[in-house]
């Protein structure tokens, strides 16, 4: 495949990741959104004014207000007349914004574009199904909006988790998907977020976040003092029997991401130096508990039609929904461990849903500054059966 000249990434930021009920608990969805568009336009030479569409994912939208992405916008420094769209597909929600976004450049119908995505999981609220008609007697049942929207496969009518485990039954033996195995990919994952982290390898990507007690600059989440025998000790979190566990599927968390794409000209024009260019994308659907097979899909997808092989690819930024479905692909594909999440990923800091595309994309871009090396994955799989993965060049 001739590789796409036309769509460049100017520049990315992401809000640290923040722990379910931890440092950004104070801080609404909406506002993380806020942050991240404002963090952006901090670092870019450009008039806000010539910014023609914003797209940001949230997925868990119960009690959020109308249109959130556009409330993020108007208590930005964005003029109120830019456009912009709300993009609701599950943890695709942040890559669906950015390629939505490639796809307008593309067109002609934008020359630059943020997107991105923001989530609070943790100001996600309880919410009372049916009660509209009224309780005559007996008990009234509450439900999580963050499980309902975005943890639940509402297809099957079961837990995402529960479809980790049937690929377990599906790819287990082929693919030794064991309970350790599992374990020992989200030590892994926990170590080498505590090591970039420590090193500082995050910081230029970061934009910190004012709260009510304070300004939280790093990410929360790894636990390197983890042992394979402290994670032994812990129940399966969805089968008697299983192998899926609170260590080794992604924690519940809060934050944003964003970036700028552009026109290549349009960028070149007024003097911004692109640090990515995209190639390719591609978003798969297959049966609603095949998810974890749709990230490999997508995956043999982008390297066969752009005549890549595994490892031509510097670094996979594949969302870690749950450590047996990273384990799987890298198996799939023949992905060394070291290009997998380099930094670590979900499982040490969190899934903020909607805002993880943007986040991972963010992460990529500076990786890219840093390493120098040419390929590049973000994506991740989409509750309902689906996957989304991009495919960049620095």
């Amino acid at each position: 495949m001739t590789p796409n000249k036309n769509v460049v990434l100017v520049d990315g930021v992401r809000t640290p990741h923040g722990t379910l009920l931890g440092s950004l608990a104070d801080v609404s969805a909406v506002d993380l959104g806020k942050t991240v568009l404002n963090g952006l336009l901090d670092r870019i030479s450009l008039d806000p004014n010539q910014i023609d569409w914003v797209g940001l994912g949230n997925a868990i939208q119960a009690g959020i207000g109308q249109v959130p992405a556009r409330q993020a916008v108007v208590k930005s420094n964005l003029p109120n007349t830019t456009e912009v769209t709300t993009v609701n597909e599950a943890s695709g929600s942040g890559v669906r914004a950015i390629t939505l976004a490639a796809d307008r450049i593309d067109a002609g119908c934008s020359s630059f574009a943020v997107a991105g995505g923001f989530e609070s999981m943790t100001n996600a609220p309880w919410i009372l199904p049916n009660h509209r008609k009224g309780k005559r007697h007996g008990n009234v049942t509450l439900k999580d909006s963050m499980i309902l929207d975005a943890l639940w496969d509402v297809n099957l009518d079961i837990h995402m988790g529960e479809i980790a485990e049937r690929l377990v039954d599906r790819a287990g033996e082929k693919y030794n998907l064991s309970r350790e195995r599992q374990d020992r990919y989200a030590l892994e994952s926990h170590r080498l977020a505590a090591e970039a982290i420590e090193n500082g390898t995050f910081d230029d990507e970061i934009v910190s976040v004012e709260t009510a007690a304070d300004t939280v600059e790093h990410d929360e989440g790894p636990r390197p003092e983890s042992t394979l025998e402290d994670l032994a000790q812990l129940s399966p979190a969805f089968r008697e029997d299983g192998t899926v566990t609170p260590a080794n599927a992604s924690k519940l968390s809060d934050g944003a991401g964003a970036v700028l794409l552009a026109n290549a000209d349009a960028a070149a024009n007024v003097g911004l130096d692109p640090m990515a260019r995209l190639l390719d994308y591609e978003l798969i659907y297959r049966n609603p508990d095949e998810f974890n097979e749709a990230v490999g899909d997508v995956v043999e997808r982008l390297l066969d039609g752009n005549d890549l092989n595994a490892d031509d690819i510097g670094a996979y930024w594949i969302n870690e929904a749950f450590a047996v479905q990273s384990v799987y692909v890298m198996d799939r594909i023949g992905i060394p461990r070291e290009k997998m999440n380099p930094r670590g990923g979900a499982v040490a800091f969190g899934h903020p849903i909607g805002a993880s595309g943007g986040m991972l994309m963010a992460s990529l871009a500076y990786q890219f500054q840093q390493e120098g090396f040419e390929y590049g994955l973000v994506g991740m799989s989409i509750g309902g059966g689906g996957a989304i993965v991009s495919l960049w060049q620095r």
